[in-house]
């Protein structure tokens, strides 16, 4: 036998070719036939059909994959060595059969060297013929059997198939291989519906796991992991079925209870955390089964977002940040007394908050309290922030010490009533001497202003001094006598006040609860009472604290801020029951928590502590007037001359030396501004140089750039004037003003909200004034909006390619802003 290098592996191949071309078309019957059932699975086919015509579908199916199979095994034959060769031969194109010379050994010529070296001439030949042997690609002759390409449909159908079904794939050949056959026992088939429920305070929905209606089913992959929340509860419910289910929650098994004939169910909660298997058997028959990840409840976080501090009017401001998986539904405050008092402080003050405003999963918010009637006012004190979450779990927060706000009274016949409240506190069994101090100074009325109600309430607490030894007579002489040095002190303002907080409290416990319209409209009546009368008293105080004071060196506001009296505040009550009745909780408390702010940020002196007398600033304001004036005319000349094209280099100069005049002239405002009051506003800066761009372009005769710089300088100029009016005359950010003809300016005017303040300043951050607080009004008539479009006008006026008619147009655009 004469080997040659590389024949072997070319026989190898050819064998290769011969074995698939043998088992290719005795396989592909197989494949068809699984094809064609693979197809009807993944488009879901067989499960519309009857159970009887299901079931014969499948039966034909196996029928017809046995007999592809034991034809296909019938046929198939390994291909032989000879057949291999002569493979190998005919695809080389070689005659005579060289393979079959080489491998052959002569016989019988022994001794005959003739004969021998004939044969090795033949080997020879046969060597030198097979030096190119190649092997084709096989044929196994597939299409002679399928001329019309059928195989390629069934292809194409399992792809789509597979397109179509998706993740429901795995669902699709349960239901394929499982026909209804109900009507051939006398036992039906049994169903399940299973429910997890998740508790009511996590806001999550029931989810459907099983049920005889696939399409209610809200998750296409029942195979997945299950997540639920400690403390869901699983509703099983069996119908039809021989046996009683079982349902089995990892290792506890709790057998369903009848619920009606053929019907079974059981309720069972899921009340440990954890992995668990969850599977519904009957008879031995697997229903449905679940994997559970049971996520366990972490108790509530909270933190004071601010310290704890006093308000304008002596409330105490308390704002927390709370966190919560499922969500916060209960805040409160504990205030623990000062020590070295006794037992003064054991018993902490509770002060319930209001629950997180928007996400109560993540969310914060801040509320004023008025604990000036406490016997702890005044002293130092500890503040502790408990939250609470649905299952009842707290968590608490640091501890942050706090001098607890406390009344100033002023008026004497005021303070002789709160030192014999605060004896009355400190000594119970001093009521007789208290009495009589309490009639002297009733009877002195006419340091009172002879005030009815404030002679009843000292009559009324000395007589149930005298007459009413019991112990709880205390707390209510205490309680009048606080209202009454109130009354002498304030008027009506503080006990008006104090309603107001109350009506406040109210309503936001009943939007946090999501009580129903009626309650919520009452509440909302009893807030707009509450307000007015705030807002008379307030009134009427003011009238009295600005007696005397000298109003006419007031400076004139724009002429384009209107004013009105409470409307804005009217508005606002409105729109916080429109968002209460629609159910929008988390913007009505927000707008709520934005109301109580404001009204907070009120003071009852609102010219007390200006450093200087209004004249000086009146004359700084009067020379900024004139500024403004002087440009404008400077702007329009400019606009003029260049709509008339009677440019000029002589008249450009003229021009350039007044703006100059009027830069210089701004310069001395502004170095007379920072001597006085320590800060330059930003707006004069940069309409100093926009007057030194506007005089460079003059001066090049360029009067297209020098429009824009001016336009841009009377922008700056009257943002700087407003805001100069707010610091020489007005009250400072949160402390309230008196604007001509009523209490408020209207909300959204050069961005301000109903008290007058400014909703956005240059120097604020974020929505945040200089002191750190939120300043805005989000969702009352687009303030927000409104200075987004005032700051895009702004910038597109500096944009130094605008043409004169775009200017102007932009300037009328931001004098309705």
């Amino acid at each position: 036998m004469t080997r040659i290098p590389g024949v072997g592996r070319r026989l190898i191949l050819a064998r290769l070719a011969l074995l698939w071309e043998a088992l290719w078309p005795n396989l592909w019957p197989i494949l068809g036939v699984a094809g064609i059932f693979a197809a009807l699975v993944l488009f879901d086919v067989l499960p519309l059909l009857p159970g009887w015509l299901h079931a014969l579908t499948l039966f034909v199916n196996a029928i017809a994959l046995l007999w592809a199979l034991w034809r296909g095994v019938r046929n198939f034959r390994l291909p032989r060595t000879n057949e291999v060769e002569r493979r190998l031969e005919q695809d080389s194109g070689i005659a005579h059969r060289p393979l079959t010379a080489l491998i052959d050994v002569p016989s019988g010529i022994d001794g005959d060297s003739s004969t021998t070296a004939l044969w090795q001439i033949h080997l020879a030949r046969a060597v030198a013929s097979v030096q190119n042997l190649h092997v084709r690609p096989p044929q196994p002759g597939l299409a002679r059997r399928d001329p019309r390409a059928l195989r390629l449909a069934v292809v194409i159908a399992i792809i789509v198939g597979f397109a179509v079904a998706g993740g429901d794939a795995e669902r699709r050949l349960v239901r394929a291989v499982s026909p209804d056959l109900q009507n051939f026992s006398t036992v039906r088939s049994a169903t399940l519906e299973l429910w997890v429920t998740p508790p009511s305070y996590t806001d999550l929905p029931p989810r459907l796991l099983a049920s005889a209606d696939e399409s209610a089913i809200d998750t296409a992959n029942p195979s997945a992991t299950v997540h639920v929340p400690v403390g869901s509860r699983l509703l099983a419910l069996v119908n039809q079925g021989n046996g009683t289910p079982q349902l089995h929650v990892g290792d506890v098994t709790n057998d369903l209870e009848p619920a009606g004939e053929d019907a079974w169910r059981a309720d069972v909660p899921l009340a440990d955390a954890g992995s668990r298997t969850v599977a519904v058997i009957q008879s031995g028959k697997t229903l449905g089964s679940w994997t559970f990840d049971i996520a366990g409840d972490k108790a509530p976080e909270i933190t004071f977002a601010e310290p704890p501090e006093g308000s304008r009017r002596n409330a105490l401001r308390l704002a927390y940040h709370a966190l919560d998986d499922y969500g916060v539904v209960a805040v409160r405050a504990e205030i623990f007394g000062p020590s070295g008092l006794g037992t003064i402080g054991s018993t902490p003050l509770v002060v319930e908050l209001p629950p997180p405003v928007g996400d109560p999963r993540d969310g914060e918010t801040a509320s004023f309290h008025d604990l000036t009637a406490h016997p702890w006012a005044g002293l130092d004190v500890s503040v502790q922030l408990v939250a609470t979450d649905g299952p009842g779990q707290e968590g608490r927060s640091d501890r942050l010490s706090v001098k607890l706000p406390e009344r100033v009274f002023n008026h004497p016949v005021a303070l002789a009533i709160i030192a014999q409240r605060r004896a009355l506190a400190l000594a119970t069994n001093q009521r007789l001497r208290i009495a009589r101090e309490l009639h002297g100074i009733a009877a002195r009325s006419d340091q009172y202003g002879n005030d009815i109600r404030v002679f009843l309430g000292l009559i009324t607490a000395r007589a149930r001094l005298v007459h009413n030894s019991r112990d709880d007579a205390v707390g209510s002489v205490q309680t009048l006598l606080w209202d009454t040095a109130l009354r002498v002190e304030d008027g009506t303002l503080s006990l008006a006040e104090r309603d107001l907080r109350e009506a406040q409290r109210r309503l936001q416990e009943a939007i946090a609860r999501n009580a129903d319209e009626e309650e919520i409209s009452q509440l909302m009546d009893e807030l707009r009472d509450a307000l007015d009368r705030f807002l008379e008293a307030f009134a009427e105080n003011l009238r009295e604290q600005l007696q005397g004071l000298d109003l006419s060196n007031l400076p004139l506001m724009d002429s384009n801020l209107d004013t009105i009296d409470n409307e804005a505040l009217q508005q606002m009550l409105d729109r916080i029951e429109e968002l209460a009745r629609t159910g929008d909780r988390e913007a009505a408390q927000q707008l709520l928590s934005q109301l109580q702010q404001m009204l907070e940020n009120l003071q009852n002196q609102p010219f007390a502590g200006r450093p200087q007398g209004p004249s000086q600033s009146q004359e700084m304001m009067r020379e900024l007037q004139d500024i403004v004036r002087r440009q404008q005319e400077l702007y329009d000349q400019t606009f003029r001359r260049r709509q008339q094209g009677t440019e000029n280099p002589r008249l450009s100069a003229a021009d350039a030396a007044e703006q100059n005049a009027l830069r210089r002239q701004l310069g001395e405002l502004m170095r007379l501004l920072g001597e006085r009051t320590g800060r330059i506003p930003q707006n004069l800066g940069d309409a100093e140089r926009a007057m030194r761009d506007a005089e460079s372009a003059l001066s090049q005769g360029q009067t297209e750039g020098a429009l824009s710089s001016q336009a841009q300088a009377l922008e700056e100029l009257r943002q700087a004037g407003r805001r100069m009016a707010a610091q020489f005359f007005l009250p400072g950010p949160g402390q309230g003003q008196v604007p001509r003809g009523g209490f408020m300016q209207v909300p959204g005017q050069d961005g301000r909200d109903p008290l007058g303040r400014p909703l956005n300043q240059r120097d604020s951050i974020g929505g945040l004034t200089p002191d750190g607080r939120r300043q805005n009004i989000e969702g009352t008539l687009g303030a927000e909006r409104a200075l987004r479009i005032q700051q895009e006008l702004r910038q597109r006026l500096r944009d130094e390619g605008r043409s004169p008619i775009e200017i102007e147009y932009y300037l009328r655009l931001l004098r309705r802003f």
